[in-house]
């Protein structure tokens, strides 16, 4: 094969991979702060009170009743969402703009919970994660 048909082949395979890269989209998405294991370890049943853990981690986004004492819950959110866009690669050449997307999203916000009893004090915690639906979701199928 002469040496100027193998460049030309390798230039047409770099300029395909590079316009297939410019589909693709990778965004982090984080709405509140983001707790984790290490941030609660502070916190032990029945002594550490709501006061404290507010004082710590802020306030939460909600407070609930419940029969035995309140329920406060942080929620958050720390993902990351990419996708392809295959339809693209079409476009120089197609009238419509045909949107040929495969993503991950799993929008879902993670929780922390705390149950306090009458006096304000932490008596249960727990991490609510957010179940991750199908690894793809191909749209507009």
């Amino acid at each position: 094969m002469p040496p100027r048909l193998s460049w030309i082949r390798h230039s047409l395979l770099i300029l395909m991979l590079c316009i297939t890269i410019a589909g693709c989209n990778v965004i982090r998405i984080t709405l509140n702060t983001p707790i984790s294991q290490a941030d609660v370890a502070f916190i032990e049943s029945g002594k550490t009170t709501l006061a404290d853990v507010i004082g710590r981690l802020g306030a939460p986004d909600s407070i609930t009743d419940s029969d035995i004492g309140v329920v406060a819950t942080y929620r958050f959110l720390d993902m990351k969402y990419s996708r392809v866009n295959f339809g693209w690669l079409v476009k120089p050449w197609s009238p419509v703009d045909p949107d040929l997307i495969i993503s991950r999203t799993g929008f879902g916000v993670d929780a922390f919970e705390l149950l306090c009893d009458q006096n304000w004090v932490v008596t249960h915690q727990s991490f609510l994660r957010q179940l991750s639906g199908p690894r793809f979701n191909p749209y507009p199928f």
